[in-house]
């Protein structure tokens, strides 16, 4: 992410190409043995002398740690190392002792407050609001808002938005969703307490709230990447999801989302749970600005292809919602619903209009990161950037 992409995107900076993969795939790829790890150092807020070891507890508590159990089952060695070491058994055990080696105790195991990647707070931007509350509308007229759903939204500010829209409209119409699934704020905690969700399956915790909430209540639940997304597996539970907003970096006319990288080329994200969820969800939710930074984001082609369209159903816009074509039945939906149904080719010209196409970037031939899809099958490639070119408008 961040520095480390831009690093990377320069070129000739690795043995060999990075491989992307979604959390779902991560866990596949280590479970099959395709990436040998031969240390795995696992961090964590609280341990016992024995290796069981969570993130719920202690001065630094962070939340689930749960990304780590593969590398503890698959690493050829193991070492916990904690700032807290408490009495045998630390409960409870993320991390087991069977497959630990060694208890490090250091002075700091990191910041709790660094999770958090700004503030989590629900935007205030009118065109942020309007993809928010669009994108509540379009689930509404869906038919997905009903007892007995689940939902997944992220923690930026358009999904925290669309949170609290998808709240006030569950209040107004007395649903009560089985389950969502985080990343995990305050905001979501707050619906659990008010009883318009029933379980929280939890990833990550983005705040002290969360954190608290899974000490408190046996109905939010710690889950790993496994059971939220393992392709090998029998069952995920991204599987059970009746709809999820994502966002993204780029889209394009075939549906594709960009998550990796941005317009100019540069490896600046990972793939997170973004292809899961799009695969797994009855109706994946796409919302992005059709301009950021005065840049179009719905390209003829997007620059990397993260997630592919054939998962994607809605690309929700401040201008307006696409339907992808495979999905006839959703775009009669939104019609009859008043919604404002447009297709990405008019809202691209929509935004060329404005801005005009933007740089793009020259590649050079030098692959450095390879985009791999849930099932370990590479569908897209990033090269290092050689400069930028403007395309005439």
């Amino acid at each position: 992410n961040g520095p480390v992409g831009a690093f990377v995107s320069q070129g000739g900076k690795l043995a060999a190409p990075a491989v992307l993969r979604s959390h779902g795939g991560r866990w596949r790829a280590a479970e099959c043995g395709e990436g040998k790890i031969v240390v795995a150092f696992i961090a964590a807020p609280c341990a016992d002398p024995y290796g069981n070891a969570n993130g719920l507890c202690g001065p630094n508590a962070c939340g689930p740690i749960s990304f780590s159990v593969i590398d503890s089952w698959t690493a050829e060695h193991v070492i916990v190392a904690t700032d807290n070491l408490v009495p045998y058994p630390a409960i409870p055990p993320e991390i087991e002792q069977g497959y630990v080696d060694q208890v490090a105790l250091v002075d700091q195991v990191g910041d709790p407050a660094g999770i958090v990647s700004g503030t989590l707070r629900i935007t205030r931007s009118p065109t942020q609001l309007r993809i928010a509350r669009l994108a509540v509308d379009a689930v509404l007229a869906a038919g997905l808002v009903r007892d007995g759903m689940g939902f997944q939204a992220g923690a930026g500010g358009i999904s925290l938005a669309a949170t609290d829209f998808l709240a006030r409209e569950m209040r107004k119409r007395g649903v009560k969703a089985a389950f969502a699934i985080g990343g995990v704020t305050r905001f979501l905690v707050d619906m659990f307490r008010e009883g318009l969700v029933e379980v929280i399956l939890d990833g990550q915790a983005f705040d002290p709230e969360s954190i608290s909430s899974l000490r408190e209540d046996v109905r939010h639940q710690i889950i790993t990447p496994g059971f939220y997304a393992d392709y090998n597996s029998l069952g995920c539970a991204t599987y059970m999801l009746d709809f999820a907003f994502l966002g993204g970096t780029e889209v394009d006319l075939e549906f594709n989302v960009n998550v990796n990288t941005h317009s100019d080329g540069q490896l600046l994200h990972g793939i997170g749970g973004h292809q899961d969820v799009a695969a797994g969800a009855k109706v994946t939710v796409i919302t992005i600005p059709t301009i950021r930074g005065r840049i179009p984001t719905i390209r003829e082609r997007v620059t990397t292809v993260t997630t592919p369209g054939e998962v994607v159903d809605l690309i929700v816009t401040e201008r307006g919602i696409a339907v992808n074509p495979r999905r006839p039945e959703l775009a009669e939906d939104l019609k009859r619903a008043g919604l404002p149904v447009r297709s990405l080719e008019e809202l691209r010209s929509q935004a060329l209009r404005l801005v005009g196409e933007g740089k793009s970037p020259v590649f050079g031939d030098e692959i450095v990161a390879v985009i791999q899809w849930r099932d370990g099958t590479a569908i897209d490639v990033v090269r290092k950037v050689e400069g930028w070119e403007r395309k005439r408008s």
